[in-house]
């Protein structure tokens, strides 16, 4: 049981941080790179609400695998919590965690707000540039944008202390892995 615990959550983190890069690529793709996001003039409208549109269907699966990493993260670490004590990257992996995931639960928030406007309206007002405006605001916002890459960069750093174990004594990895 605790294998298929730890199985659903690796599945689940990569599911969610791969996604979130996907979508992240898929949404700046229709801004100009400059200081001030501006959209691409070569872009039509329909292309623009084609990847605005992928952006939302995508923040389904992700938000849901993060809500499932954050459940199974905390029920793992409350249960296993005397080896936050022996094992020093297990200890910095939850505090990066569980630091950043506001961030990233509002910006679930956010995405929800988003996905909803497209999907319980009527999809016809997108070509009006309500929506692309919507989109600009979002990522326009630079505290947020910044809070953002902190959060990719604090989780990539819990992957590697999963992966590298710094800080891990050897007894204490030799215990575990047996």
């Amino acid at each position: 049981m605790k294998k298929l615990l730890y199985f659903i959550l690796a599945l689940s983190f990569i599911i969610w941080f791969g996604g979130s890069l996907t979508r992240n690529v898929l949404i700046f793709d229709l801004f100009l790179p400059a200081q001030e996001l501006t959209l691409k003039p070569d872009y039509s409208d329909d292309i623009i609400n084609y990847n605005i549109y992928l952006f939302t269907s995508t923040s389904i699966y992700t938000s849901v695998s993060y809500i499932i990493t954050f459940v199974l993260f905390a029920y793992q670490m409350f249960s296993e919590r005397r080896l936050l004590k022996s094992e020093g990257w297990l200890f910095m992996s939850v505090i990066l965690f569980f630091l950043v995931s506001p961030i990233v639960i509002y910006n679930i928030y956010m995405d929800f707000t988003l996905s909803r406007a497209i999907y319980f309206s009527d999809y016809s007002y997108l070509s009006a540039g309500s929506l692309s405006d919507t989109i600009i605001m979002r990522y326009g916002n630079q505290l947020n944008t910044v809070l953002s890459g902190i959060a990719y960069l604090a989780n990539l750093n819990v992957l590697a202390y999963f992966i590298i174990r710094p800080l891990s004594r050897p007894d204490n990895f030799l215990k575990h892995n047996e």
